[in-house]
């Protein structure tokens, strides 16, 4: 069951869905509490946002993903995740080895380590899955706003799903990227 919504931006969610990408980058939204990023939830719907989307912060690769995001009731989800990892990096030197697995260029890493320099930047592995078929909910205040979290207010089941990579990749590429962090240990786990 599945009771929180993490909003991230449409070409993060279509990549995650896609098994384009298992990886995102929070620092946590101006309405935050304290503005400051923490984990509300391991399992979360997937709410794609155009809200902050750029293309010119986006890799080459990505930008043919990007779509308008409707702004209709009911807000349509096409799939969930399981954050199975949490890591705190305060350097241009601990994101750098991850650029390849990210959506963004390093113009997105550097702008948003600059943003409030003295709060991590979190990079989140996610295990996605896709719906059979989309879950519509009605759109409430909730899903407005500068947030990353957003509480559903009634539990939703999660189970008839597709994965977008395989458990075997997920694995092998949760292993390559925590090899490139040997000194960043998870929170929450």
């Amino acid at each position: 069951m599945v009771s929180w919504v993490l909003k991230e931006w449409q070409v993060a969610v279509t990549a995650l869905l896609q098994g384009k990408t298992m990886l995102l980058l929070r620092k946590g939204g101006i309405r935050e509490a304290r503005g400051q990023f923490s984990l509300a939830a391991r399992q979360v719907l997937l709410l794609p946002t155009g809200e902050h989307q750029k293309e010119a912060l986006l890799k080459d690769e990505f930008r043919p993903l990007v779509q308008a995001v409707p702004g209709d009731d009911p807000v349509r989800f096409e799939g969930w995740a399981t954050i199975t990892h949490a890591l705190p990096l305060t350097a241009e030197a601990e994101v750098a080895p991850l650029l390849p697995h990210l959506v963004w260029n390093q113009q997105f890493v550097a702008e948003r380590l600059t943003w409030q320099p003295d709060r991590p930047l979190y990079a989140l592995l996610l295990r996605a899955y896709r719906f059979q078929h989309p879950l519509l909910l009605p759109r409430h205040k909730g899903y407005s706003g500068c947030r990353s979290w957003v509480e559903l207010g009634q539990e939703v089941e999660a189970s008839t799903r597709t994965p977008a990579i395989s458990e075997a990749d997920y694995q092998a590429q949760v292993e390559a990227i925590l090899a490139l962090l040997p000194e960043v240990t998870p929170v929450g786990s």
